[in-house]
């Protein structure tokens, strides 16, 4: 696999910061401007973050709230989608919400994602990359991975980016490669490397829901295999599944069968589930899966939201992404823990 490192030039100049001591925030002073290059996660030297700018189409791209009482939030529209999971989930003093919305020509559809603990936030008046959101001073203290995304309409595919690791574009489409077993379509790495695939299919007729059903596939290194953790988080087109209303899903038992359909009291059916599993519900999918050589998977995860609208024609309605949140191959690059980032993503359209 061919790495290409995105350059990352200049130095943070004039910096203003929000540091995060034991939940508390001191104020921001200032917000930064629309177009501005941004670095979401992970750390500088593993490439794990997302890499992509604040939109400039959208007025109040950033802004930033410290209510009296509770956590601050930062609310960033980014010009790519980008799905983020902690590692592991510790609230603290500032959340940060990232959105995403079609430009005015196509439909001002608006995409909300998993929101983020943040333990800093550094914004500078100049410089390439201006701002600067949980990212790790090292590589040993990630606070959360990420995975950025421009999803394609209904008839091209998607591309996904580590980050600093980017891998090219349109060689993946997934409904031709959905399949239980089947490998990335591209040679592997030569050294030591596994994936994980992420595959979801639609079932119609519950009134009112969107339904889903998504597959998590380890594809191991057959001579390193090693125990990993991933989180499976979704997120969603607010034209078509309801912000009001939050998601419910749960884990399948390791039996189920891909295409079969979800009886129609969904999570409630207690015979689906994996045993000692229950339904969870929430703003948004949070659910953590350790593939082990006990447990090799596949998992299954059924999800349901409400619907409450049309979305642009053509245009996905969820996004499910699986983030490495623990364990992994001692030594290996980050990027090659997950080489293969396109089918770590899945479109419902």
């Amino acid at each position: 696999m061919k790495l290409k490192m995105k350059c990352l030039l200049g130095s943070l100049r004039a910096a203003i910061s929000v540091a995060l001591v034991a939940g508390a925030a001191t104020a921001m002073a200032g917000s930064p401007g629309n177009n501005v290059a941004a670095l979401v996660g992970g750390d500088l030297a593993s490439g794990d973050q997302a890499t992509l700018a604040l939109d400039a189409s959208i007025a109040s791209a950033f802004s930033y709230t410290k209510p009296v009482s509770g956590p601050a939030t930062a609310t960033a529209y980014f010009s790519q989608h980008v799905f983020c999971a902690e590692t592991p989930r510790t609230p603290n003093g500032l959340s940060l919400r990232p959105r995403y919305q079609l430009p005015a020509s196509v439909g001002n559809d608006v995409w909300q994602f998993p929101d983020v603990y943040v333990q800093s936030l550094a914004y500078s008046g100049g410089g390439a990359p201006a701002l600067r959101i949980g990212e790790a001073a090292s590589a040993g203290f990630k606070q959360f991975r990420c995975l950025s995304a421009i999803p394609g309409s209904s008839l091209e595919p998607w591309h996904v980016s580590h980050g600093l690791f980017d891998e090219g574009y349109g060689d993946y489409i997934g409904a031709a490669n959905a399949a239980l077993g089947t490998p990335p379509p591209r040679d592997p790495p030569s050294g030591p490397h596994q994936n994980i695939k992420v595959v979801a299919e639609s079932f119609g007729g519950f009134t009112g829901k969107s339904v889903s059903v998504v597959r998590l596939e380890m594809q191991f290194d057959a001579s390193v295999p090693a125990n990993t953790d991933w989180t499976l988080v979704d997120a969603y087109n607010t034209s078509a599944l309801s912000s009001l209303v939050d998601a419910e899903w749960c884990l399948l038992r390791s039996d189920w069968v891909d295409g079969t359909p979800p009886p129609a009291n969904l999570c409630n059916d207690a015979a689906i589930l994996m045993p000692g599993f229950g339904p969870e519900s929430g703003p948004f999918v949070r659910r953590s899966v350790s593939f082990t050589s006990v447990a090799p998977g596949p998992f299954y995860v059924l999800v349901s939201r409400s619907t409450s609208g049309t979305p642009t024609v053509g245009t996905p309605i969820q996004g499910f992404a699986a983030l490495r949140t623990g364990g992994g191959m001692p030594g290996v690059a980050d990027e090659l823990q997950d080489w293969f980032a396109e089918d770590s993503v899945w479109y419902n359209y």
